[in-house]
């Protein structure tokens, strides 16, 4: 029965995280993307204050690491945010959450520059198949662009997940040190801070002009995938171990497109499926050999994917 739970937890996760690309975009109509960060930080963190007070978790720690926690939640948190919310303003949620997929990618060359940790043969065959995948994704809606937008587009998802790159690396090592919900804890605290000096250089959306549906876009980003979602997550891992939750999280792009497709009934070109499959494919290969020669600690909460962002 554990189990069972342990996985209808990581299914409602994928679903919820893989919605809330399609509740961004429509947010982002009436919501300034930093600003959105802001607020959905707010939420996180009281969510994340909560867990912290009821399992008395010590918040201490070294002043060397202070900085790596500040530099964490400034690029992992604030401009992963704040790049992705404004590439949402203007490619397609669905080809968004495809090229997000592209992440483990991604922390496999970052560790090879930084740690020179070796790229077998089988991954650098699996990250060639994954780049296909991105063409196929971005030739599709390039295709039919009028203008540069949607390669900014493009080239702002592309640059928040190297900012995210950049966080797992920085947090590769204090991961050793420190408990999964401390780094969150810390990290999203940090971030909150960041996030507070923008709203002086930012407009505040107009409440007085929220519609239903603006207020349930908000409310599920913030409450659901920003905190919900984080305690599924991470119930789903005690119960069934790093490699199935991570494996999961490879289907989020997938969520994306059939919920356009069948709730609003946005169509998705062929090519974008083709390059989603390819991407998803070679992906949850690449997760479960990262994990097979990756050791994990007592907890089974670190060295997974780094953390999961809020």
């Amino acid at each position: 029965m554990k189990k069972f739970v342990g996985l209808v937890s990581i299914i409602l996760a994928v679903v919820f995280w893989g919605i809330s690309f399609i509740s961004t975009a429509q947010i982002l109509h009436v919501v300034d993307p930093v600003i959105l960060g802001f607020f959905r930080y707010i939420l996180a963190v009281i969510f994340v204050g909560i867990v912290v007070l009821v399992r008395r978790v010590n918040l201490r720690i070294t002043k060397a690491d202070l900085i790596i926690f500040f530099l964490a939640g400034l690029l992992g948190i604030f401009l992963y945010s704040v790049l992705e919310n404004t590439a949402l303003t203007i490619i397609p949620s669905s080809s968004a959450a495809i090229i997000t997929a592209i992440t483990p990618m991604m922390v496999v060359f970052g560790n090879f520059l930084v740690f020179r940790e070796k790229i077998t043969v089988r991954e650098v065959f699996l990250i060639i198949l994954s780049i296909i995948g991105v063409v196929l994704v971005m030739y599709a809606d390039l295709i039919i662009a009028t203008g540069w937008n949607e390669l900014i587009g493009y080239l702002l998802m592309l640059a928040s997940i190297v900012s995210w790159t950049v966080y797992s690396l920085l947090t590769k090592k204090i991961g050793q040190k420190y408990s999964g919900i401390k780094i969150t804890a810390i990290q999203s605290f940090m971030a909150l801070l960041i996030f507070i000096p923008t709203l002086f250089f930012f407009p505040l959306p107009d409440f007085s002009t929220f519609v239903v549906n603006d207020w349930a876009n908000l409310l599920f980003l913030g409450v659901v995938c920003s905190g919900l979602c984080y305690f599924l997550y991470i119930h789903s891992v005690n119960v069934l171990g790093v490699t199935l939750p991570n494996l999961f999280l490879n289907f989020i792009p997938i969520i994306t497109i059939l919920t356009n497709l069948i709730v609003f009934k946005v169509a998705v070109n062929w090519l974008q499926i083709v390059g989603a499959v390819i991407i998803t494919i070679s992906m949850s290969v690449m997760t479960i050999i990262n994990f097979k020669k990756t050791p994990t600690n007592n907890d089974g909460l670190e060295n997974k994917k780094n953390d999961i962002i809020l």
